[in-house]
């Protein structure tokens, strides 16, 4: 399996962690690092300035039964700084990406999610997220899902597994990701 972690710096409570997983029998390396960079961060006028993407110098190989990594590969995306002006949206509040799959195990679905943060005010109508937000989102995530290079999945930690990605959306909710309450 490929864990592909985007660092995201540039303002209090950072450095953020953003953490795709994927298929390594079908997937590379660098296709795997380029798919996840598509997905959460091609939109630089969304995220509000000095927040930015570090460098992906690496994606790590992990063994799912354990979890620990037990390779890296070299990879190349470039630092994104990103350049909205407006006010931001506060640190809890974060964009939420659900995951399906549609595997079961011990009578659950195996799910994931993925927080986005920074987000600015624009992303916001009454405290919820803006349909326009919704539509891009969706259709990132639709991207990822049937780009051919790349087989998105899910890992569940506990059970040591993971699954195919089948589906994925914006939730029209703020979600908060505790850590990030600062």
């Amino acid at each position: 399996m490929i864990r592909v972690q985007q660092v995201a710096t540039g303002v209090a409570g950072s450095p953020y962690y953003l953490t795709g997983y994927f298929d390594s029998s079908v997937t590379a390396a660098q296709d795997a690092a380029d798919a996840w960079r598509s997905v959460i961060g091609d939109a630089v006028g969304n995220f509000v300035a000095p927040y930015s993407y570090l460098p992906i110098t690496q994606v790590d190989l992990v063994d799912p039964v354990t979890g620990n990594t037990v390779g890296v590969e070299p990879v190349s995306v470039a630092q994104l700084t990103f350049t909205a002006s407006e006010d931001p949206l506060p640190p809890a509040s974060s964009l939420l990406l659900r995951w399906r799959t549609g595997e079961y195990v011990e009578g659950r679905e195996i799910r994931g999610r993925t927080n986005i943060a920074r987000l600015g005010e624009s992303a916001s109508t009454l405290g919820l997220v803006t349909a326009a937000s919704i539509t891009a989102w969706q259709a990132r995530v639709t991207a990822l899902l049937a780009d051919a290079r790349v087989k998105h999945v899910v890992w569940s930690p506990k059970n040591g597994v993971w699954a195919e990605t089948i589906s994925g959306s914006p939730w029209n909710q703020f979600a908060v990701l505790r850590s990030r309450r600062d």
